[in-house]
């Protein structure tokens, strides 16, 4: 399973663990203001969410000001506690569970306080459960702000004591589901939930989080994300298929290389998976109009095409899975549907394995689950461009494995890899992040790419170049930042380059050259990807860095 860890300290125990408090059962206030769930209590239009906070036993964790800690809490109003409750298809709150409303306080709640100019600059912040919340400013409605395209912000920032109050007018849906449940609670996908239970798919959906211990003894939790391909029973149906066990028959009726009905089932269902979470819109999404994207799935060296239609006039025709195949498309309506764990896309056709003709393969070296659990949620793939740089050390990602030059290296702006945002000076950076290596003279790194489809191809890496890195343009110390690139360690797929040499401007931007005229890959697979530094620069100058983007594989006729 692809996975990825993150080291946590002693200063991230629960901020909601009042046992830890010191101040247990003392409420905060000041001749100013009185600590949040005290304010919301002393003001008007917010008893329902006050009542919840007593009920779920949360009131006083909502007061807690020891030690630095502070919240931004978005605070439902009467009115939207109202709303909420008729949308679960309840009449009050004593109908739901203590938990529930537990997770629905977490799910409101923000560690830190956060000011009004400063929110209104945030595209998305982490709440107390974990989750990421995405934040869209209403243009037409000043003041306010839409939160995970569900939550109406009317009014920012109010004061407490130890944090800010957002007064929300509509209030967001807590995620308390895995994408399994998603699926199995729904009733109408019996065949695909059979499916995933006799593969084993179906605990690996259900898991959220894990928590272990390293060697020394620190805990290390692991998160997961998945996006899931869903056919319901409807959908098969249209396939001639109307139980579980019609689906493997027809699995094998299809079958070509003699394999067992378990092996086709697993086959099947790994199709459909992801090991990263998509929204449909980043499925299709690649530079250029009417773009073919190939997509690596769980199925070992199986892929799929998603092909983004720009003249499509309607919503469910603009991206089509193995158009060349036999295909299908999004549900608009029941896709984009997000998890405790991923999203889940419906489709309108069962979708069958195929192996399509080759199309360009994008390889963005910071799309992996191992780094996206090393990095802070809001930083992680940004949607735009940042106001500043942000920073994380990557190198523990399982994607890679590495070893520093021996020498060293001078640049300490750096460490051995680090995962970059993007300023708008960069904006034409995919996902507007990068990965910089920082590995010193001979130092090596490895990188296992997405599945490539059989056949020939140029190679084309674009990287991000800084100032500083204009001495590897001019080559005015070492050797233009020299590579010596492979695939597979095979000495067919052996080559050397320098592409900061082949940067054509001296301002920051990012650029991008050819590594391989040609390179042919026999079968349909991943590969292991990998360089060693031959510049010894990149020991001695303290500018030296490689900051690489990503790395097209584009068909050759």
């Amino acid at each position: 399973m692809v996975a990825a860890a993150i080291m946590l300290g002693a200063c991230d125990k629960d901020v909601f663990d009042i046992n830890t408090d010191p101040f247990k059962d003392e409420v905060y206030s000041t001749a100013l203001t009185s600590p949040i769930a005290s304010f919301l209590e002393e003001q008007e239009g917010y008893s329902e969410y006050v009542k919840v906070l007593n009920y779920s036993n949360m009131y006083n964790a909502l007061n807690q000001s020891s030690s630095g800690t502070s919240f931004t809490a978005f605070v439902p109003n009467d009115e939207a506690m109202r709303e909420f409750y008729q949308r679960r298809g309840v009449d009050s709150l004593q109908q739901l569970s203590k938990e529930y409303l537990r997770q629905f306080v977490l799910y409101h709640t923000v560690k830190d306080s956060i000011l009004p100019e400063s929110f209104v600059q945030k595209k998305t912040v982490q709440n107390l459960s974990g989750d990421v919340i995405s934040i869209r400013i209403d243009s037409l409605n000043a003041g306010q702000a839409i939160l995970n395209e569900e939550g109406r912000v009317v009014e920012m920032g109010l004061s407490a004591y130890n944090g800010k109050v957002y007064v929300l007018s509509k209030a967001m849906t807590p995620l308390v589901e895995t994408i399994y449940d998603r699926v199995a609670q729904s009733g109408r996908s019996n065949i695909m939930s059979e499916a995933l239970r006799n593969t084993g798919w179906a605990d690996r959906l259900s898991v959220v989080v894990d928590t272990t211990l390293n060697q020394n003894r620190e805990k290390v939790i692991t998160h997961y994300y998945f996006t899931l391909l869903n056919v319901t029973d409807e959908t098969f149906g249209k396939a001639g298929i109307s139980s579980f066990d019609q689906l493997k028959t027809k699995l094998k009726s299809l079958d070509k290389d003699g394999l067992s009905e378990d092996s086709l089932l697993r086959k099947y269902v790994g199709y459909h998976i992801l090991t990263n979470q998509y929204r449909t819109e980043e499925l299709g999404a690649m530079q250029g109009s009417d773009a073919t994207r190939i997509w690596s799935s769980s199925a070992t060296n199986q892929v799929f095409t998603v092909t983004y239609d720009s003249l499509a006039t309607k919503e469910n025709d603009k991206f089509v899975l193995n158009a060349a195949g036999e295909s299908a498309k999004f549900i608009p309506s029941a896709s984009n549907v997000l998890s405790k764990n991923g999203y889940v896309h419906e489709l309108d056709a069962w979708l069958p394995v195929w192996e399509p003709e080759q199309a360009t393969v994008l390889w963005d070296f910071a799309d992996y689950t191992e780094i996206k659990n090393l990095v802070d949620a809001e930083y992680y793939q940004p949607v735009e461009p940042t106001a500043s740089e942000q920073r994380f050390r990557v190198a523990t990602a399982a994607c890679f494995e590495y070893e520093m030059g021996e020498s060293g290296s001078k640049n300490h702006n750096y460490s051995d890899i680090d995962y970059v945002t993007c300023r708008s000076n960069m904006k034409n950076a995919n996902n507007n992040d990068r990965i910089v290596f920082n590995l010193g003279y001979m130092g090596k790194v490895s990188m296992r790419t997405p599945t490539i489809v059989r056949g020939k191809y140029r190679v084309e890496l674009t990287i991000i170049f800084m100032t500083g890195n204009n001495f590897m343009r001019q080559q005015s110390d070492g050797n233009g930042g020299m590579l010596k690139l492979a695939f597979d360690d095979h000495d067919d797929y052996t080559t050397f380059a320098a592409p900061y040499t082949k940067v054509t401007s001296a301002l920051p931007g990012v650029y991008t050259s050819t590594l391989y005229e040609e390179i042919e890959f026999p079968e349909t697979a991943s590969h292991t990807f990998s360089f060693i530094v031959l510049d010894p620069a990149a020991s001695t100058n303290s500018n030296f860095s490689l900051q690489f983007d990503c790395m097209k594989f584009i068909p050759i006729e």
